[in-house]
């Protein structure tokens, strides 16, 4: 059916992949002594201030899934029986002072702390030793139990079927479960591999899927009662946790993006779908696109905010794009496409590519039926002696209608009524109407140089491409 069956260069493509993604010797002898002086020197300070737990490597380092040339370090700080959340702020304290300056402390369900170490970035999580058939105090404690799954059920054979598919789905824009991405984790990729056996398997598989596909990595599940219980695009059960889907950060969009670029790539395997092409972009050049797009874009921008947990920040930004999205729709914009760009710190642009930017002059609103007798009362009283009103109101089939003059006709004017005090009026969320409140710098269309920094020319340039690059 597929060409890599046929005898394509697949087998080719594998080798060079695998070449670039495999860690050599000189980089796993580097990994790894790194990670036992950051455990020695962690064991020994909280030893020294009496803290009952040690240090543990996690993540794909431990589990020998890392790809080459990846920097980010899990680093678990695993407290013994008697402690409670009560006592973490405590405990990354002493992680503070072993660590000294360049760390930053962030939150998610409870704070831990990130730091450069060495050119690595570290992440420092607390979490609590627990036996699971006695449930989880925390989140994170996982972590250590999925660290033993993986290690106890992924064959040293298959570490690199899960490179290959980690760096697949990098290549093809799904690969995160960061709220950003909305898509499949690291220990997702591990769990497919495990239940498919390979990266090939887990393409054929995806290529084929529908919407509420189980995948079950050790088997035996209900799965028409997995579907009723999560309801998910994707459902994955926690080998550690059944009651916990591992895919359920994977997005719609990211669900089917997966099975469509998996049925591409089997149909013509291509070094791309790994690593495709990313040209310089040229700012003037995106602003060029812009202009001769042949739909109207505007970009609302916000900023001069205070740093945000990333996925905080996104989920704000995904939400406050949706309520202007259905804001520009009730005042009459086709809203073609939109999307959200940000640099996670002080600038977020939310872009919309409209049929029009400008409307007609005049608009035709729908009044209630006639037999609603104090509706139609009020509708005439608003509009059959209003300077605004141009014809009507008049009945046709069982209602009233009207054509008004309309009082906003450009976009930019309507986002920029919206987002007075930051878009809260609209349903946008607070945090960024708090943003918007401090910084919001108005609306530009074609000509905005000042907005398109470099880094959000690329994202603009993808997004007036509009197709994903495995399809160039």
């Amino acid at each position: 059916m597929y060409s890599m069956a046929e005898g394509s260069s697949w087998g080719e493509i594998r080798g060079r992949v695998l070449d670039a993604i495999v860690p050599k010797r000189a980089e796993m002898e580097s990994v790894e002594g790194f990670a036992r002086r950051v455990v020695e020197e962690l064991d020994v300070g909280l030893a020294e201030a009496g803290v009952r737990g040690g240090a543990e490597v996690h993540g794909s380092v431990a589990r020998g899934t890392w790809l080459a040339g990846d920097r980010d370090f899990d680093v678990f700080i695993v407290l013994d029986e008697g402690y409670g959340r009560g006592d973490l702020p405590a405990v990354l304290d002493v992680v503070k002072g072993i660590l000294g300056e360049g760390w930053v402390e962030a939150y998610s369900e409870h704070p831990y702390l990130i730091a450069d170490v060495d050119g690595f970035r570290v992440e420092f999580v607390p979490c609590f030793r627990v036996d699971p058939r006695e449930g989880l105090v925390s989140a994170t404690d996982r972590t250590p139990l999925h660290t033993g799954f993986v290690v106890d059920r992924l064959p040293v054979s298959a570490r690199d079927e899960v490179r290959l598919l980690k760096r697949f789905m990098k290549g093809v824009g799904v690969y995160g479960a960061e709220v950003r991405v909305g898509g499949f984790s690291g220990y997702l990729c591990e769990l497919l591999v495990i239940a498919v056996g390979s990266f090939e398997g887990v393409l054929e598989a995806a290529s084929g899927w529908r919407r509420g596909e189980v995948v079950d990595p050790v088997g035996g599940s209900d799965h028409d009662g997995l579907r009723k219980r999560f309801g998910e695009p994707l459902i994955v059960p926690d080998p550690v946790d059944p009651g916990r889907n591992v895919a359920s950060a994977v997005s719609e969009t990211r669900f089917w993006e997966f099975s469509a670029a998996a049925r591409a790539f089997l149909e013509g395997p291509r070094w791309e779908f790994f690593y495709p092409v990313e040209g310089d972009v040229d700012v003037g050049g995106v602003l060029a696109r812009v202009r001769g797009h042949g739909v109207d874009l505007v970009f609302p921008v916000v900023g001069d905010g205070e740093g945000e947990v990333p996925d905080v920040l996104w989920g704000q930004l995904y939400k406050s794009e949706r309520a202007l999205v259905a804001a520009l729709g009730e005042a009459g914009f086709g809203v073609v496409r939109s999307g959200v760009w940000s640099d996670e710190a002080s600038r977020h642009v939310f872009v919309f590519e409209l049929e029009s930017a400008i409307l007609p002059a005049f608009a035709l609103r729908m009044g209630p039926p006639v037999r609603m007798v104090e509706g139609g009362r009020r509708f005439l009283e608003a509009h059959a002696g209003s300077e605004e009103t141009v014809s009507g109101p008049w009945v046709e089939g069982d209602r009233w209608w009207v054509v008004v003059r309309r009082g906003e006709r450009g976009a930019g004017a309507a986002l920029g009524s919206f987002l007075v005090g930051g878009g809260r009026g609209v349903g946008g969320s607070r945090g960024i109407a708090e943003r918007g409140s401090r910084g919001f710098r108005g609306l530009l269309g074609g000509g905005g140089e000042e907005v398109v920094t470099p880094d959000f020319a690329a994202y603009l340039n993808g997004f007036l491409r509009g197709r994903p690059g495995w399809l160039e």
